[in-house]
């Protein structure tokens, strides 16, 4: 939690918090940290890089182009 104390917020907005992310990520592009596989495969659709954990590894999994 302490890494996240130097991380700059930002207000979106949306019905949920995906439907805000992947808002967010189709028109400012970014990076997801999720372990959610509808949102994953929502957030790469829409161009987003996904970072997510699996067998004690963190895995990048970038978007569409």
């Amino acid at each position: 939690m302490k890494i996240s104390e130097d991380l700059d917020r930002m207000k979106i907005s949306g019905k949920t918090v995906d439907d805000a992310l992947i808002s967010h990520v189709k028109k400012n592009g970014g990076l997801v940290a999720t372990i959610d596989i509808a949102l994953k495969r929502a957030i790469k659709k829409n161009g987003g890089t996904i970072i997510s954990l699996a067998n004690d590894r963190i895995i990048l999994e970038p978007g569409k182009t």
